[in-house]
């Protein structure tokens, strides 16, 4: 196995299931040292930057890549990826993080 993906594919499967992100943590202590990609409600950097601080290697996005295929082919893509990329490297820099390897559980706080 090279690496193991936590999703909750969109969570219509199974109402009531527990928050992808909830469980993020687990699943990487269960991983024991594998890749963890992660998606499931990824909309913004802000989501970005929480999957990566619970452990995650990767993030992927569904419906944001999706929505700027729609609605503007690659170029729609390309400015989405942009977007969301750019606000990751805002939220990172204001916060005080300046590397992934900064983002740790630590520096999310329950709300």
């Amino acid at each position: 196995m090279d690496g193991i993906y936590c999703s909750n594919h969109g969570g219509r499967q199974a109402n009531g299931g527990l928050p992808a992100l909830d469980v993020l943590p687990a699943v990487v202590e269960a991983a024991d040292g594998l890749p963890v990609l992660f998606d499931s409600g990824v909309r913004s950097g802000a989501d970005i930057v929480k999957a990566l601080a619970l452990g995650a290697t990767a993030v992927g996005i569904g419906r944001p890549y999706a929505y700027g295929c729609a609605l503007g082919g690659t170029d729609g893509i390309v400015h989405v990826l942009r977007a969301l990329l750019a606000e990751t490297d805002l939220i990172m820099a204001v916060d005080g993080y300046p590397s992934l390897k900064d983002l740790v559980p630590a520096a999310l706080q329950a709300v």
